[in-house]
């Protein structure tokens, strides 16, 4: 009895030793077939050397460029209602109080908008050239012909400024900012044998609006409203003969303009 129990004994022991000789190959082939950790990147070990590859890859590929900005230029055209202080031409009275006046012009610059730096806001520089000019209800008391369509006054401004807008819903835009620089203007009167001459001022301007950039387009759309003040027109260069206009101090004309324009 003793003898068969020592035998199942010796039996029990072989199958143990064979199955722990036949197990040690299968942790050994599962150990070669482990995951290595590259860059925060689980690579089976036998891709390693594709992952590396790949990585060198990525290295050599051009990065796109990221801007913060664009160049626009922008087309406007709108009304304008101008007049002047009360003033004298002379010994007679003058004034102009014009109803409605066309406004045309070109507005470029550069614009920045980066949401990663500036969240919502954007930024302008530009400048801006306005021509407004139309018949005007210039009078001078004495001289026929002044009030009516024979009166005429044509303006051109040049200028620079800039704005300060925030976006809403990726695509609107509201915005102010504001407006400076150098102002001719020609008046004319046929009750005075035409032209009143020339004079340079100086002009400048707030400016409120909203701007609509079109998805996944370069156009852009606005209205854009302006309140401005042009100073120094009190003299007016008709030749060689200087001729004196006294106390109209300042032009003042609101203006009202549609933009249409294209960002680079």
């Amino acid at each position: 009895m003793k003898r068969r129990a020592w035998k199942a004994t010796a039996f029990l022991a072989g199958v143990s030793c064979a199955m722990m000789l036949g197990v040690l190959p299968l942790r050994a082939g599962t150990g070669a077939t482990q995951e290595n950790e590259e860059d925060g990147v689980t690579v089976p070990q036998g891709h390693k050397e594709a992952y590396e590859a790949a990585k060198e890859q990525m290295k050599e590929a051009p990065q796109e460029k990221h801007s913060s900005g664009s160049w626009f230029l922008a087309g406007a055209a709108g009304m304008g209602w101008p007049q002047a202080d009360s003033g004298s031409y002379g010994n007679s009275a003058l004034g102009v109080n014009q109803n409605e006046v066309f406004t045309g012009g070109l507005q470029g610059g550069y614009y920045w908008h980066d949401p990663d730096k500036w969240g919502n806001l954007s930024f302008t520089a530009e400048a801006i050239g306005l021509y407004t000019g139309a018949s005007s209800g210039m009078s001078i008391a004495g001289a026929s012909g002044t009030g009516g369509a024979a009166s005429g006054a044509t303006v051109g401004l040049l200028g620079l400024g800039g704005t300060v807008g925030y976006r809403i819903a990726k695509s609107f835009e509201p915005f102010v900012g504001f407006y400076g620089g150098g102002a001719i203007g020609q008046f004319s009167n046929s009750g005075l044998s035409g032209s009143l001459g020339t004079v340079w001022g100086y002009w400048f301007s707030p400016a409120v609006g909203m701007r609509y950039f079109i998805p996944n387009s370069h156009w852009f759309i606005g209205a854009e409203a302006l309140f401005v003040f042009m100073g120094d027109m009190n003299g007016f260069n008709k030749g060689a003969q200087l001729t004196s206009v006294s106390g109209s101090s300042y032009l003042y004309e609101p203006i009202v303009m549609m933009t249409i324009g294209y960002a680079f």
